[in-house]
């Protein structure tokens, strides 16, 4: 798959799809932390674009090669070369523009079309989307609400409707998740 590539950066809506680790060996393969495990997207692009710092621009670069590793992706990337290479990348997001990525079937959603969505429990707005945690037993929103934060699983006990066109998650059951306090 080819990333198509844009001039305007400020006007693209990055999907970030891992992050760099650490270096691996002396080379400057690279240790990826790959946000969603189940998906084989970064091991079919041939660019990705690196995300640094907010002064940096978006840097598009080829994706020599990838093979799995110990609870990681090993990735080898046009232009780096040696372990100093890659430590320097260490902390850089690997993304790509939202219209990169695969259509849906109906009813599916990818997690970053969820933030931002207004939460609702019946007809009564109660936060905003803020998040997506992806613990090893079940995935999480999370929510913003006044005080705090919820972390609602994404389970249909909880989760009555996600409806993306509207802007809106219609979740049900709050009572049994507990607030969490910001700290500090």
């Amino acid at each position: 798959m080819k990333v198509p590539v844009t001039r305007d950066a400020e006007a693209v809506s990055w999907i970030e799809l891992g992050v760099v680790a650490k270096p691996h060996g002396v080379s400057g393969e690279l240790r990826i932390h790959v946000f969603n495990p189940e998906s084989t997207l970064l091991q079919e692009l041939g660019d990705v674009f690196l995300l640094g710092g907010d002064d940096e621009e978006p840097a598009l670069v080829e994706i020599l090669s990838t093979r799995p590793g110990p609870k990681c992706l090993l990735m080898r990337l046009a232009g780096v070369d040696s372990r100093d290479d890659a430590e320097a990348l260490r902390g850089y997001l690997l993304c790509v523009p939202r219209e990169a990525l695969p259509p849906l079937e109906e009813g599916e959603f990818y997690h970053a079309d969820l933030i931002g969505l207004e939460a609702f429990e019946g007809a009564e707005p109660i936060g905003k989307v803020i998040g997506v945690i992806d613990y090893p037993s079940v995935e999480c929103l999370k929510i913003e609400v006044p005080g705090g934060f919820l972390e609602v699983p994404m389970l249909p006990e909880w989760l009555e409707r996600v409806d993306t066109e509207e802007g809106k998650v219609h979740l049900r059951r709050l009572e049994e998740i507990p607030l969490q306090r910001r700290r500090g």
